[in-house]
């Protein structure tokens, strides 16, 4: 550990997980190690021939070695990276706010191409969350991430600000296709039997040709027109069997036919956004949400509702599914979740240092949730509020599980893995 990681791991020495009802009985797990960022980090890491990589909102990717944890590479750009990088061939690839879509070299960071999209920004809109026209396009300050490149063979797949979905050669980055969208692509690609699908912030999820870009089907979701909050798709589709699962700022969760865009069942969020990705077992379909802070299990066939766990904060990260029994959840108070996943029970807890100290006082003592009246206060700028969560230690950025290892980063870029 290096040295000026000492006191920090001291500390979360104190804090080990025990979990019970994983497939082999009693499991523990205890963080070994920590590196600080210095940055608000929303995309999540990556762990690749023993590379561990995380994106950083300073423009910053970062390259560890994760058996020895020393830093191995660093490449810059220009604007904060929302875009969890993908590998494949020696290659690493990701999209930045500066507008460019990088691919570098694995082992060394070295550029090897990027492609210039029409620019990258967050979600705007005239009169959002209610305030008024003449304040002109209100950028949406829960807009965290940018689409995450997907390579299929010979083709790198990725969303973009401009409305466009594109299809790179992967090993030069000519443009293969581009696909006009209705609205901004923050959504990530999922890929199936030589289809794309996609989803934008106009809430809609498209199936495109893998091969030409052509549309195959369309789905609408439900939009906002007067306030732009209750709409939009950030998540990444889930394709499962003839299925596929994608959860939408409108406060549904849907299931959707493969074959022709026909809605199969949706499930209603109660208002709230459904923000992360869906994670899928034989049969059930798990994700969080956003104001009702809860953990959902549903029949993924049914889309009945099997289990709810209350995690009490808004989630945007996606669920992590850990062999047969566990599912790993985090949130935007700074909390880690070991839930058992027939049952819905918690099993283990964690919370980072800056979530238990809650220095703006802006956490409930008694419901655990965050204050309303604290955050959206009247004349009180929005963006604040969002650097409040965030200094809590909230988890934007997804969890993973590495060989017994859970791999988690914090929006303060607080990097902690934890072993068995």
């Amino acid at each position: 550990m290096p040295k000026h990681c000492l006191s920090y791991g001291l500390f979360l020495l104190l804090n080990i997980w025990t979990l019970a009802g994983y497939a082999q009985g009693l499991l523990q797990l205890s963080p070994s190690w920590h590196y600080p960022l210095y940055s608000a980090v929303s995309a999540s890491p990556v762990v690749a021939d023993n590379h561990l990589l995380v994106a950083a909102e300073n423009g910053n990717l970062y390259a560890f070695d994760l058996t020895t944890k020393e830093p191995r590479w660093l490449y810059h750009t220009q604007g904060g990276i929302g875009s969890t990088p993908a590998v494949a061939n020696g290659r690493v690839y990701f999209l930045s706010r500066d507008g460019f879509f990088y691919a570098l070299e694995l082992t060394s960071g070295k550029l090897l191409w990027r492609f210039a999209t029409k620019g990258e920004q967050r979600f705007a809109a005239l009169g959002g969350y209610g305030l008024p026209l003449s304040l002109g396009p209100i950028p949406d300050p829960w807009d965290f991430y940018l689409s995450s490149p997907l390579v299929q063979g010979d083709l790198v797949y990725f969303g973009s600000s401009d409305r466009h979905v594109y299809a790179l050669s992967a090993a030069t980055g000519s443009l293969i296709w581009s696909f006009k969208a209705d609205d901004l692509v923050h959504s990530s690609p999922a890929y199936a039997d030589g289809t794309i699908y996609i989803g934008t912030w106009g809430t809609k999820l498209y199936a495109l040709n893998a091969t030409t870009g052509k549309e195959q089907w369309r789905f609408q979701g439900k939009v906002d027109p007067e306030r732009c909050v209750m709409q939009g798709i950030t998540a990444a589709p889930t394709v499962d069997g003839d299925t596929v699962y994608i959860g939408a700022r409108d406060g549904f969760f849907y299931a959707i036919q493969r074959k022709d865009g026909k809605l199969k069942w949706s499930y209603d969020a109660a208002g709230t956004w459904v923000l992360s990705t869906a994670a899928v077992d034989n049969t059930r379909v798990y994700f969080g949400t956003s104001d009702t802070g809860l953990l959902l299990a549903l029949d993924k066939t049914t889309g009945a509702e099997q289990f709810r766990t209350n995690t009490k904060v808004w989630t945007y990260a996606s669920p992590l599914l850990v062999g047969e029994d566990l599912l790993v959840t985090a949130t935007m108070s700074g909390e880690l979740y070991g839930v058992d996943r027939h049952s819905g029970t918690v099993r283990w807890h964690y919370q980072t240092p800056q979530g238990r100290r809650d220095s703006a006082d802006i956490i409930d003592d008694t419901t655990g949730k965050l204050r309303p009246e604290k955050l959206f206060a009247p004349g009180r700028q929005l963006q604040a509020s969002v650097e409040q969560v965030k200094a809590l230690g909230a988890f934007i950025a997804s969890p993973i599980w590495v060989d017994g290892q859970l791999i988690a980063v914090s929006a303060t870029g607080d990097l902690v893995i934890f072993n068995l």
